[in-house]
């Protein structure tokens, strides 16, 4: 299963990996319609890429009353029932890395959904913040060391 694997520290912010993942799912060049999210401190310099981990125990799929979060045998991806998806944001609020995004017109939530296993955010990354990765390669430490960072940068504000 490939994953996408987030250094924050090499993100400049630039936001491609937002426009090609509202493009692909959306048909829009629109970065509020995207499933990955930049979190900006442009004073100090920190932009921190927020992807779903597609945890191997997803607290969103526990916590979801209507059982809208699944997983997708074929990739791994920890996705959105938007058919069973009733906006109450539960799933945003027991993910430890904040990835849920609410679509901007269903009100529903949406993650990444791995792109069929050939995540495009990763394609289009200059700077190799993002680079898609073997399970295995993305270890347990990597994923504390993302939150956190997440969580430091959230600090900040």
């Amino acid at each position: 299963m490939n994953l996408i694997s987030v250094q924050s520290d090499l993100c400049t912010g630039c936001q491609s990996c937002e426009i090609v993942c509202s493009l692909a799912h959306e048909g829009s060049c629109n970065p509020s319609f995207s499933r990955i999210q930049i979190k900006k401190w442009e004073e100090i310099s920190v932009f921190v890429p927020i992807i779903c981990q597609h945890c191997e125990n997803p607290p969103c799929i526990t916590t979801c009353p209507t059982r809208a979060r699944t997983r997708v045998c074929e990739t791994g991806a920890v996705v959105t029932d938007e058919k069973r998806c009733v906006g109450c944001k539960s799933c945003l609020y027991a993910c430890p890395y904040n990835a849920p995004v609410i679509h901007p017109i269903t009100k529903r939530t949406m993650t990444c959904d791995l792109c069929n296993g050939q995540p495009l955010c990763t394609q289009v990354c200059t700077t190799r913040a993002l680079s898609s990765t073997l399970d295995g390669n993305l270890s347990m430490e990597k994923r504390r060391a993302f939150g956190q960072m997440i969580l430091h940068s959230m600090k900040l504000r």
